[in-house]
C-alpha cells in the first residue's frame, strides 16, 4: 500500500508541474498577443512567417537571377508601400541602401530589402544612406544594422527627441562595428551637411544640402516640410549617365540648392521624384535644371496622403526642355511603384540605360544602345541574353 501511495504521489506532482508550466505559457502568450498589439507588430510577424513558408532553398538558380554583371550600376526603387527604399549596386560591387521605410501602421519594408539582399548574396553593406528622419523612411535601419555589417553611414542632422525611430536609428549607427580581413572595425559616421560627394575610380555621387549655418533645427516640434528640407539631393553618375535621388526635397531643398549654383549644366536622365510625388517638390524651376527624361515615384496604392499629387503629375506632363537638345523632350516615361511595382535602372559600362517595370512591362525601356547583356539576333531584332529571362521583367526591352 505504501509503494502505491507513494506512485500516485508522484503522479500528482507530475500533474501539477504540467498544469504550471501550461499556465506559464498561457500567461506568457497573452501577453506576447498583448504586446504585439500594442506595439502594432502584427505586420511585421506575419511578413517573417511568410517569409519562411515562401523560402525556396532548393532552387539553385535564385541568386542567379538577381546578380548584377561586371561593370553594371543597379538602382532598385523597392515597391515598399508608401515609403523609400533603394537599393544601389555600384559598377564596382560595392552597396548602398538608400532609406529603409514605409508609412506607420503598414507592412514592414523589411521582408523586401532583406530578400534582396539576399538573393544577391549580399551580407555586408558599404554605405547607409538616410535622407530624413521621417518613419517612412527610416523605419528599419536599426534593423538593418541588427542583421547586416554596415561600413558607414550617412545620416541628417537631427534632435534626439524627434522620434524613438530616429533615435533607434542614430544609436544603430554609432555602435556599428564590421569585421574585414579578420579586424574588427567601427563603421564611419558622417553628416549630411553641405556638399559633399561620395565616389571611387567609377562612379561618383555628389549631394548637396543645406550649409552648416543654414542647416534646419530638426526636432520633434518641427513641422513636416522642415525635417523633409534636409534630404539631399544627390546626382549619381556613371559612363555618361546621371540619376537624381531626392528623398523627400522640397520646394524649400530645391530653391537652396538652385541658388548655390550645383545643378547649372545637369543634363541628367532619370529622377527618382521628391517626396512620393506630392504638391510641394519637384517645382518647374527644378525640372529645368536637371533635364530628365525617366521620372519615378515611390508611393503606396491609395495611400491618406494622395501622393502623387496631381499638381506634381501635371508639373511632370508638362515638362519640356528649355533648351531642346539630343534627348527626348521632356519625359519619355514617368513610373510609379503603386501601379508599376518596383522599378530597377541598370548602366552598363558603355552607358546604355535599362529601365524595367516589375508589373508593367510594357513601360520597359532600352536607351542609347544594345545593353551589354543583350543579343544581336542575325535578323537585327534584340533579344534578351539568359541572364535577364530568369526576371520575367526584363523579358520585353528592346533596344
Amino acid at each position: 500500500m505504501a509503494r502505491k501511495s507513494k506512485s500516485a504521489s508522484k503522479s500528482k506532482t507530475k500533474k501539477t508541474i504540467i498544469t504550471i508550466i501550461t499556465v506559464i505559457i498561457v500567461i506568457a502568450l497573452i501577453a506576447a498577443i498583448i504586446y504585439i498589439s500594442v506595439k502594432g507588430m502584427w505586420g511585421d510577424v506575419i511578413d517573417y512567417l511568410k517569409s519562411i513558408a515562401q523560402r525556396d532553398e532548393t532552387n539553385p538558380d535564385q541568386d542567379d537571377a538577381t546578380l548584377v554583371p561586371d561593370g553594371t550600376l543597379e538602382v532598385k526603387v523597392l515597391d515598399v508601400g508608401q515609403g523609400d527604399c533603394i537599393l544601389i549596386t555600384f559598377p564596382d560591387g560595392q552597396v548602398m541602401v538608400m532609406d529603409i521605410g514605409s508609412e506607420l501602421g503598414s507592412t514592414s519594408p523589411w521582408n523586401v530589402i532583406d530578400g534582396e539582399l539576399k538573393a544577391k548574396g549580399i551580407d555586408t553593406i558599404d554605405y547607409m544612406f538616410l535622407s530624413h528622419t521621417d518613419y517612412d523612411h527610416s523605419r528599419e535601419v536599426a534593423k538593418l544594422a541588427e542583421n547586416y555589417q554596415i561600413k558607414s553611414f550617412y545620416f541628417p542632422v537631427a534632435n534626439m527627441d524627434t522620434s524613438s525611430t530616429w533615435e533607434k536609428a542614430y544609436n544603430a549607427a554609432k555602435s556599428e562595428t564590421y569585421v574585414e580581413n579578420g579586424e574588427t572595425k567601427q563603421a564611419q559616421f558622417n553628416e549630411n551637411i553641405g556638399a559633399f560627394r561620395l565616389e571611387t575610380t567609377s562612379w561618383r555621387m555628389k549631394c548637396y544640402s543645406f550649409d552648416e549655418e543654414d542647416y534646419p533645427n530638426v526636432k520633434k516640434s518641427s513641422d513636416a516640410e522642415t525635417k523633409n528640407s534636409v534630404s539631399p539631393i544627390c546626382l549619381l553618375e556613371y559612363a555618361d549617365r546621371t540619376i537624381v535621388l531626392t528623398g523627400d526635397a522640397n520646394f524649400e531643398t530645391e530653391e537652396y540648392i538652385l541658388a548655390k549654383g550645383y545643378l547649372n549644366n545637369i543634363d541628367a536622365d532619370v529622377l527618382k521624384v521628391g517626396h512620393h510625388g506630392s504638391a510641394s517638390s519637384t517645382s518647374d524651376e527644378f525640372l529645368d535644371k536637371i533635364d530628365c527624361e525617366y521620372a519615378i515615384i515611390s508611393c503606396g496604392a491609395d495611400n491618406d496622403y494622395g501622393h502623387p499629387t496631381s499638381q506634381a503629375l501635371n508639373r511632370l506632363a508638362d515638362y519640356t526642355d528649355i533648351s531642346p537638345d539630343d534627348d527626348f523632350n521632356g519625359f519619355a516615361e514617368v513610373y510609379r511603384t503603386d501601379e508599376d511595382g518596383t522599378i530597377t535602372v541598370r548602366v552598363d559600362e558603355k552607358g546604355v540605360m535599362q529601365i524595367a517595370s516589375a508589373d508593367s512591362p510594357d513601360k520597359n525601356a532600352t536607351v542609347g544602345g544594345v545593353f551589354q547583356e543583350e543579343e544581336v539576333q542575325p535578323s537585327g531584332e534584340v533579344a534578351t541574353a539568359a541572364y535577364f529571362r530568369q526576371e520575367d521583367y526584363f523579358l520585353s526591352l528592346a533596344a
